[in-house]
């Protein structure tokens, strides 16, 4: 999850799955959706979701930080299944899971998610800036 509006270093490809060009923030994110382009389950997929302000309300701020409820947020991946299913999935690095922003702000994305009734959320964590395969890297609330 970063936040909307923020420079970042864009790397930016074409994807075949969703025919059309492509921007992700990390070479990690350019890897997963590598990853999601070979998956035939995945129908298609979303990069850098803006998360709806208005609908932070909905959501509980226990343990989150009141100002990370007053920015722009974007999600990393929205996913779209062949079943009609919807799912989620934030980028993060391994060495980042022990700081407390970062897991508020994966907080904040799961409770927005579930809020909309999306339960299919997880955590593609990333060793250095690099993902790893699906089964061995995602983690779920």
């Amino acid at each position: 999850m970063q936040k909307s509006g923020v420079r970042t270093r864009d790397i930016r490809f074409f994807s075949q799955k969703n025919q059309k060009m492509i921007c992700v923030h990390s070479q990690a994110a350019k890897d997963y959706a590598k990853y999601l382009e070979d998956q035939p389950h995945v129908i298609g997929y979303e990069t850098s979701e803006l998360l709806q302000m208005d609908r932070f309300q909905h959501i509980s701020p226990l343990n989150i930080r009141k100002a990370y409820l007053a920015e722009k947020w974007t999600t990393d991946f929205l996913l779209h299944y062949a079943d009609g299913r919807t799912g989620v999935r934030e980028i993060l690095d391994k060495q980042d899971l022990t700081k407390r922003a970062d897991v508020e702000k994966l907080e904040l994305s799961r409770r927005y998610w579930a809020a909309l009734d999306i339960s299919d959320w997880k955590v593609v964590i990333t060793k250095e800036g690099v993902s790893q395969d699906d089964s061995i890297c995602t983690a779920s609330r």
